[in-house]
């Protein structure tokens, strides 16, 4: 018999500041954030409900399950990752401060790491890990995870064998929500991506 767990990853709707890199600057959502996440997550039925730690995710997490009288779990590794001395910074500030440094980052973010930042690779291990865990803990079950649009595109390129600068050219909105579904047939683990609906 065959057995699957459904796992839909909901992006964070519209957080105050604006536009520019926002990993772990813990900005709240706007009121449209808060109106993005309800409308994408209507009466959605999930046994598990687990959010980054960062208010953005956290906070909506936190009244949804109320709201829903669920337990919720907060797991760092579905924190964003961790832009150092670009947090907070636009594109253009960054590339008054350090040159030619986004498109180093854009073309190898394997090998380029900005000032004090995480390493793409440690923070693909962090997801990996995330991801491993929700299957050894929740196998089976319809599990919501609250997080960022990096940790979702690091899961599209850890399932589908894409590069990382493949990844990053996914559309992910705010407040879109996208499903996977990981089964296991004995023989092995086979992960599908059954939709991406913007919100």
């Amino acid at each position: 018999m065959n057995q699957s767990t459904v796992i839909d990853f909901l992006r964070h709707g519209e957080a105050c500041g604006g536009s520019y890199y926002r990993g772990i600057t813990d900005d709240p959502l706007t009121e449209r954030g808060w109106r993005q996440m309800y409308c994408q997550c209507g009466e959605g039925q999930w046994d598990t409900v687990v959010s980054s730690p960062l208010r953005r995710c956290r906070s909506f997490a936190s009244a949804w399950c109320e709201q829903q009288q669920l337990d919720l779990l907060i797991e760092p590794a579905w924190s964003e990752i961790d832009f150092g001395a670009w947090e907070g910074q636009t594109a253009e500030q960054i590339s008054i401060r350090w040159p030619d440094a986004l498109a180093a980052y854009y073309k190898d973010p394997i090998k380029f790491t900005p000032p004090g930042a995480e390493s793409y690779q440690k923070f693909a291990t962090r997801v990996r890990k995330g991801w491993e865990n929700l299957l050894a803990v929740h196998g089976g079950r319809r599990i919501l995870v609250v997080t960022h649009a990096g940790v979702i595109r690091a899961l599209f390129a850890e399932a589908f064998r894409l590069t990382v600068t493949q990844s990053f050219h996914i559309d992910l909105p705010h407040a879109c929500l996208t499903r996977f579904t990981s089964f296991d047939d004995g023989n092995g683990r086979f992960v599908q991506l059954n939709f991406h609906k913007p919100g």
